[in-house]
């Protein structure tokens, strides 16, 4: 295969070593002119379906019919090819032990009746067991959907009393501390970096709702002096987030400095960006994979973690400003506990979507205020917001005793006739 020379290499472009070059791809000049086909409606930020997935995925809704009922009856693209996975694991356990014939014969599960089901999800379960799995009712989800989307029934109860309750201790449990999330926010070197952290500190997200989809600048609604974001926009699981003082500053200067490097910012750029390697190139969306993977660099000898079983830690990687977040709202300042599970992205046991939609920015933004303070990862910023409070409950007592007294002085007295 020659080397085509039409593409010629930048000789800015540093140099990458095998390892790197397998996982990395090198813009050239070439792609730097390339233009949107006007033809397709498709956003490029908008995350899209593994490519091997998706073409198995179009084949399988092509070909078999209670396939497609079962695909169709999830909503996010990561929940498809997350369940897509999981039915292609089962399926070859269900050729190994001589159920079907195929891995793609689902119509031959349809023909058992629901003693049979139940005994192939009972071998499965001891199957998932006997490999080790601690996440068996998770992994056995997508296998119950397929044959509930098929009108199949089995008997579920008896299926779940089979999965043994391994007393392991629970992973991903303990919050990040204030000292370590402060060491954190103080070694990062890029503004990008500072700004993810504040971000991630004062909403306690999901690292899959930024780009789920993809938050963008339009997104930030200007309050007070802070930022109100709708996490989960456009979906009826959305929610508001109030983005603090202290991590709306991070996230201005964040986009001062990618203007300053030449790029051209939108209301449509994306808040977090990958870091390009050549000026003036298209930056992607900063994905939920790239976060997991730059967490770790970050906290790396500032964040004391301990191995609870296996390769599971006590504080998990994106989930302890979760967890910390969960702290500082709930034990720490008593907000209102309904406000507090929605700024969490949970749905209230009995409640419905709309009362969810119906809670506006103001109502969480005065609701999440007191939290303010706690929520703020600078200490000399949190004694600075603290004082402040002093300040002002000292000029209020003041106004008041002063007003008091000046009552009791001029009490009884009255003007002289003329």
């Amino acid at each position: 295969m020659k080397k085509d020379e039409s593409i010629k290499e930048d000789p800015l472009m540093p140099k990458m070593d095998g390892m790197r070059k397998k996982w990395q791809t090198v813009r050239t000049p070439g792609m730097l002119n390339m233009k949107k086909d006007e033809s397709s409606n498709e956003d490029p930020l908008i995350p899209k379906m593994n490519p091997t997935q998706q073409k198995w995925h179009k084949e399988m809704k092509e070909k078999h019919r209670c396939f497609k009922k079962f695909i169709n009856s999830l909503n996010s693209l990561v929940s498809q090819q997350s369940y897509g996975y999981q039915i292609q694991k089962f399926m070859k356990f269900c050729v190994k032990e001589k159920y079907v014939t195929h891995v793609e014969n689902f119509e031959e599960l349809l023909v058992f009746d629901s003693d049979k089901i139940t005994d192939v999800l009972e071998d499965y379960v001891v199957y998932l067991q006997e490999e080790g799995t601690k996440a068996v009712p998770t992994l056995l989800t997508p296998v119950e959907l397929f044959f509930t989307m098929n009108r199949k029934i089995w008997h579920n109860k008896l299926v779940r009393k089979g999965i043994k309750n391994l007393d392991t201790p629970i992973a991903g449990k303990l919050p990040i501390t204030d000292e370590e999330i402060e060491l954190v926010y103080n070694g990062c070197t890029k503004p990008r970096d500072r700004a993810l952290i504040s971000f991630l500190g004062c909403l306690g997200i999901r690292p899959g709702a930024i780009a789920d989809p993809v938050m963008r600048f339009k997104h930030l609604i200007p309050i007070d002096d802070c930022y109100g974001i709708k996490v989960y926009d456009e979906s009826k699981e959305g929610y508001w987030g109030i983005i603090i003082p202290e991590a709306r500053k991070d996230i201005d200067a964040y986009k001062q400095s990618r203007i300053r490097n030449g790029e051209i910012v939108t209301d449509e750029s994306p808040i977090f960006v990958t870091n390009p390697k050549i000026r003036n190139t298209k930056f992607s969306h900063l994905r939920s994979i790239t976060i997991q993977h730059l967490i770790p660099h970050l906290i790396k000898g500032k964040v004391e973690r301990k191995i609870v079983h296996g390769h599971r830690y006590d504080k998990a990687i994106v989930y302890m400003f979760r967890k910390r977040f969960s702290q500082k709202l709930g034990l720490e300042n008593n907000v209102n506990s309904n406000i507090a599970e929605l700024c969490m992205g949970h749905k209230l046991p009995g409640s419905q979507h709309t009362y969810q939609s119906s809670v506006t920015l103001e109502q969480v933004y005065k609701a999440v205020k007191p939290a303010f303070e706690s929520l703020t990862i600078d200490s000399n910023a949190r004694k600075d917001i603290a004082l402040e409070k002093v300040t002002k409950e000292l000029e209020k007592v003041t106004g008041e005793m002063e007003e008091r007294l000046f009552n009791r002085l001029h009490k009884g007295v009255t003007r002289p006739e003329l």
